[in-house]
C-alpha cells in the first residue's frame, strides 16, 4: 500500500479576499544594502552591517548604538558633518540612527581597495585613503575658519582609531599615508604637493 503524504490547508476569507494558510510565518525578508538618511535602524535586520557611503550632506549626523534607549551610555560612536560621509556599522552594533543625510550605501570590498589617481580632496568630507585619492603631502591654503583634518585607521568614528589630527586656520599641510580613512571638515580644498 502507497502512503501519501498530505498538505493540511486551509481556505479563509478575510474581508472578501480568499487567501491560503500552511501554518507557516511569512519569510522574513533580507536585510537592505542601504539606509535611508533619517531614522532609526536594527543592525542586521533593517540593513547590513558593513561599511557605507552617503555622498552630498550638509550637515549629517549618524550614531553607532548598543541599544535604542537613547541614552549617552549607548552611543558607540557618532560623527556630525558635510560632504561625502563614512561609517563602519559593526556586525556587534545594534542600533544605527541617521538624520539630515543623504541615503547611506554599502560600499563594496572593490571600491574600497580601488586605486584612484585623484590628487585633490575636498574640504569636507570623509575619503578611503587610496581608493578616494592618492596617498601623499597635501596642502589646503588661505583657512579663514578653522580648519580640521584627522587620518584615521577605520571609518567607525572611535576615537581610538584616530591617528593624527590638527585644526587651525591659515596654510595646512598633511602626509597621509596608504591605508584607512581621512577627515576633513571647513577646509579648503585640499592639493597633492608631494
Amino acid at each position: 500500500m502507497a502512503t501519501r503524504q498530505v498538505v493540511v490547508a486551509a481556505v479563509y476569507l478575510v474581508g472578501g479576499i480568499a487567501g491560503l494558510s500552511t501554518g507557516l510565518a511569512p519569510a522574513a525578508a533580507a536585510p537592505k544594502a542601504t539606509i535611508p538618511g533619517t531614522g532609526t535602524y536594527l543592525v542586521n535586520k533593517d540593513f547590513q552591517a558593513g561599511v557605507y557611503r552617503s555622498v552630498g550632506n550638509s550637515a549629517c549626523y549618524w550614531q553607532r548604538a548598543t541599544d535604542a534607549t537613547g541614552a549617552t551610555s549607548s552611543i558607540i560612536a557618532n560623527d556630525i558633518g558635510d560632504g561625502q560621509r563614512l561609517v563602519y556599522v559593526k556586525p556587534t552594533d545594534k542600533v544605527f540612527k541617521t538624520s539630515g543625510c543623504k541615503t547611506f550605501t554599502r560600499v563594496t570590498p572593490a571600491a574600497m581597495t580601488a586605486k584612484s589617481t585623484r590628487t585633490t580632496i575636498p574640504g569636507n568630507g570623509v575619503y578611503f585613503v587610496g581608493a578616494d585619492f592618492t596617498p601623499g603631502t597635501y596642502r589646503s591654503t588661505a583657512n579663514k575658519e578653522f580648519c580640521y583634518w584627522e587620518r584615521s585607521r577605520s571609518a567607525d568614528g572611535a576615537s581610538s582609531n584616530i591617528i593624527a589630527n590638527e585644526i587651525a586656520q591659515g596654510q595646512l599641510l598633511v602626509t597621509i599615508k596608504p591605508g584607512g580613512v581621512f577627515k576633513t571638515s571647513s577646509c579648503t580644498t585640499w592639493t597633492k604637493v608631494a
